[in-house]
């Protein structure tokens, strides 16, 4: 799913409903963090977050074992 380059300052929460998710780029946005229910996506094995304005993760993002 490329959402690049859309000036999402804040990625929908709907996001993390895409169980089967495989690559999930986000580059050239203004995101600042990401949703906590970002482990939601279980399959997720490409995560592009080029070019944003994240300062912290969240630590849920450590239960990505695919990624």
């Amino acid at each position: 799913l490329d959402l690049g380059s859309n000036q999402l300052a804040i990625l929908p929460e709907e996001i993390t409903q895409l169980q089967n998710l495989q690559t999930l780029i986000l580059s050239d946005n203004q995101l600042t963090t990401l949703p906590q229910e970002i482990e939601q996506l279980k399959n997720l094995q490409l995560l592009y977050l080029r070019s944003n304005r994240l300062t912290t993760l969240p630590k849920e993002i450590g239960q990505l074992k695919n990624l």
